[in-house]
């Protein structure tokens, strides 16, 4: 079940803390992959679900989001204290996964690009398979794929 491209956009603003910085004050490269997963976090919070039900494993329904494929190019340095914006594109969407560009920008210049995508699984710690994207989420974010486009008209 192959769907159309989508082309919802969801951002998150953050400051570079301290403690993920490296000693010369810039961000911790591995930082930016825990930032990519807040942003994600935020989208499936911003679609009104309950995230221990949809996004836990521990949760009724064990569903869980797997990173497939996580990649980032650093850019330009981002500093303690800066303001950045982190956008996560969400480019398409199969049955089971989930596909996003990922742009984090700061003081008016792109700091670093990537990509992220998540499969939708199911189950316990060892016993985790791929399993379609419930009907609900795939609603919600057709709905805000739709709402992203009339906010750019």
């Amino acid at each position: 079940m192959e769907h159309k491209p989508v082309m919802l956009e969801h951002a998150i603003e953050r400051r570079l803390l301290f403690h993920e910085a490296d000693p010369a004050g810039i961000a911790q490269f591995h930082q930016l992959f825990a930032w990519m997963q807040e942003a994600e976090q935020s989208l499936f919070r911003s679609l009104g679900l309950p995230l221990k039900e949809y996004w836990a494993s521990g949760g009724k329904r064990k569903l869980g989001w797997a990173k497939h494929h996580a990649s980032l190019d650093f850019l330009r340095p981002i500093l303690v204290d800066e303001k950045v914006k982190l956008r996560l594109r969400l480019r398409r969407m199969t049955e089971r996964t989930l596909a996003f560009d990922v742009v984090i920008e700061g003081e008016g210049e792109i700091k670093a690009r990537g990509k992220l995508r998540t499969i939708c699984i199911q189950g316990r710690e060892d016993s985790f398979k791929a399993v379609p994207i419930p009907k609900i989420v795939r609603e919600k974010l057709m709905l805000l794929e739709k709402e992203t486009k009339k906010k750019d008209r």
